[in-house]
């Protein structure tokens, strides 16, 4: 058994910490709380202009722009969200753990490359040997619209001039405080879910023959050149407040589980402390009784 004096400094020492873990915990806990909303109130529209998107493109020839159409050459990109910070638990192990299987797709390619979006990300690519095309770290965690443009605007450009083939984002999907989940989404080429197959029938009583139901003005491919690179910068942005959202859930359930634990090993390192103390207290009443009776 350890002497009181050792234990009473270790409880000290848990103290301090777990009022470090609560401090953080909330300071997470007010983060979440505003990236969380950022994501949730940014979701139906980015899902309604998908939809409108979808509609769109059936006016019009499904292959007319170069966002439709897949490259043959270039370069095979994946953009890889992850924090600049650490002590989410093993949400950045699982995020990793995706960019590396995903990464054996492309293996012996050499014409592989990544855009990383935060330092854990670049520190995982870097480690990796991956060719790291762009790297943005430090992004404000009250991201807004125009904080990600230049990301959109570097893969719209590469993808336009056939620099690169195909964009793939790997990133951490925002399901609720105490899930999130890893997903890779193919960004470029576009897939709108349209069936060959389908007769316009077909599409009529699956709700997608929008090409029926309106007229557009200036016309379906002057919008579809403007609303598709839009399309682009809105997922893009919409991946990095779900990102953002599953690391601050991440923070926050981490040092709430570090304040707990911090907490139990208080009680324990108490208790024994009680124990240590009665020990010594009994070996002096022993002393003193042995000693009184000897003499």
């Amino acid at each position: 058994m350890h002497s009181a004096r050792i234990i009473k400094r270790r409880i000290k020492t848990t103290k301090n910490i777990r009022q470090i873990t609560k401090a953080m915990e909330m300071v997470a806990a007010s983060k979440m709380r505003k990236a969380q909303l950022q994501a949730i109130r940014s979701k139906p529209y980015s899902n309604k202009l998908q939809e409108s998107l979808r509609k769109l493109a059936l006016s019009t020839h499904h292959a007319s722009h170069p966002l439709l159409r897949k490259n043959e050459t270039g370069e095979h990109t994946a953009i890889i969200i992850g924090p600049d910070k650490g002590l989410t638990g093993g949400m950045i192990s699982n995020l990793l753990r995706e960019a590396d299987q995903f990464s054996k797709m492309y293996h012996n390619a050499s014409n592989f490359q990544c855009i990383t979006v935060g330092k854990k990300a670049r520190e995982f690519a870097v480690k990796m040997g991956f060719s790291i095309m762009a790297d943005f770290s430090n992004l404000p965690d009250s991201l807004s619209f125009e904080d990600t443009l230049p990301i959109s605007q570097l893969i719209l450009d590469g993808y336009t001039n056939k620099s690169i083939r195909d964009v793939s984002i790997i990133y951490m999907d925002f399901i609720s405080t105490l899930i999130q989940k890893s997903q890779v989404n193919q960004l470029l080429p576009m897939a709108l879910e349209i069936s060959k197959k389908d007769t316009p029938q077909q599409l009529l009583e699956k709700d997608l023959a929008g090409r029926y139901e309106y007229v557009f003005e200036p016309g379906p491919k002057a919008i579809l050149n403007w609303v598709l690179p839009y399309y682009v910068e809105i997922q893009i942005y919409q991946m990095l407040l779900e990102a953002k959202a599953s690391e601050h859930s991440a923070r926050m359930v981490a040092m709430k589980n570090a304040n707990e634990n911090a907490s139990e090993i208080i009680s324990d390192l108490t208790l024994e402390y009680n124990k240590s103390r009665q020990a010594n207290i009994t070996n002096e009443l022993l002393d003193i009784t042995t000693a009184t009776y000897t003499s």
